[in-house]
């Protein structure tokens, strides 16, 4: 039984549009992991699960490039990207130690099947373990192994060397593709002054504390025309939704050097998805499945680091990262601004 449900088209055009550009990728015709039933949020979590990871250790990115904070009324607005590297032990998943209640893999087949960012390459066949005739080929991965993250990020000064940084697109897609928005806030507080000593005369370097909290929702209606059953069943609210969040807090020492500035920060960071695929599916023959796919998770919770730069020329920023945590990363991007 192959059914077209596109979930895993939704998930990608969704990656597609929180960064910059198109996602290359052909699955040919996706398999609806829903036909694994009881099985479906087990399988789909595995498949998933570096994304949410990659999306999670990316989003908490790029939020400072200096200790310093700007003056009152003083911003910049940035375009900035992180690239999450996965591993590549999350490059695969083993279909037969996720517990499933439902299927195995094919006797004599590996067990082994690609994440969404594994090999360009078939996935393992499932079997009904008590009913060989019922069988579905789990989805190939995307053949790229870094998973992207964009912000679009507004800083300005405040008083008391502290300062505000705003994140925020609305959401953008279409009814065939689903829709996907974003907003996030970020704090920081340069701490240089209050330390019970002149830190520029025993070492000459600023300090600052960040806090940093980010949020991604996408939804998507699926079509009439896509749903599982009786085509003419107009009400089964087939949808998928799904909430994305980061928070990082973060202790920041950088050096101004003329129009260059190197900064090193270490921190702990956290990020949750909540996601699920909703409504009211048929199969012929066995009960209705409602919500079948509910996936609501901790992806990363713990320490991390960076070492960057920001380089300022006029008007003109450019500002880079290379992040330590769960998944390593890098970070670019470009801004334009007015003042220190």
């Amino acid at each position: 039984m192959r059914l077209t449900l596109p979930f895993f088209k939704s998930t990608f055009l969704t990656f597609a549009l929180i960064s910059f550009g198109k996602l290359a990728f052909s699955q040919g015709d996706a398999i609806d992991l829903i036909q694994a039933r009881e099985d479906a949020t087990k399988l789909t979590q595995a498949y998933l699960n570096p994304f949410f990871k990659g999306l999670g250790s990316g989003m908490n990115n790029g939020w400072f490039n200096s200790a310093k904070t700007k003056n009152l009324g003083r911003f910049d607005l940035r375009i900035q990207a992180s690239g999450a590297f996965v591993p590549s032990s999350d490059q695969t998943f083993d279909v037969n130690k996720l517990g499933l209640t439902r299927f195995q893999a094919a006797p004599g087949s590996s067990s082994l099947s690609p994440t969404v960012f594994g090999k360009d390459e078939d996935g393992v066949t499932l079997v009904d373990k008590n009913n060989p005739s019922i069988n579905f080929e789990l989805p190939s991965g995307t053949g790229i192994h870094i998973a992207p993250s964009p912000q679009i990020q507004l800083t300005a000064g405040l008083v008391y060397d502290t300062e505000i940084s705003l994140r925020f697109t609305p959401k953008v897609g279409s009814n065939d593709f689903g829709k996907v928005g974003s907003w996030g806030i970020g704090v920081k507080k340069e701490i240089t002054k209050l330390l019970p000593w002149k830190t520029e005369k025993v070492i000459p370097i600023d300090l600052a504390i960040a806090l940093g909290y980010n949020q991604i929702n996408y939804d998507h209606k699926v079509a009439i025309e896509d749903q599982i059953g009786d085509d003419n069943v107009n009400n089964l609210d087939q949808r998928i939704k799904g909430k994305f969040s980061g928070f990082t807090g973060d202790l920041i020492v950088s050096k101004k050097l003329a129009v260059f500035t190197p900064f090193a920060s270490i921190g702990y960071n956290s990020a949750k998805t909540d996601i699920g695929i909703l409504g009211t599916y048929k199969f012929n023959g066995e009960a209705d499945l409602v919500d079948p796919v509910k996936i609501k998770q901790t992806d990363i919770s713990g320490m991390r680091g960076a070492v960057g730069f920001g380089l300022h020329l006029a008007f003109f920023r450019l500002y880079g990262a290379y992040n330590i945590g769960e998944y390593q990363s890098v970070t670019a991007g470009i801004g334009f601004g007015i003042g220190k």
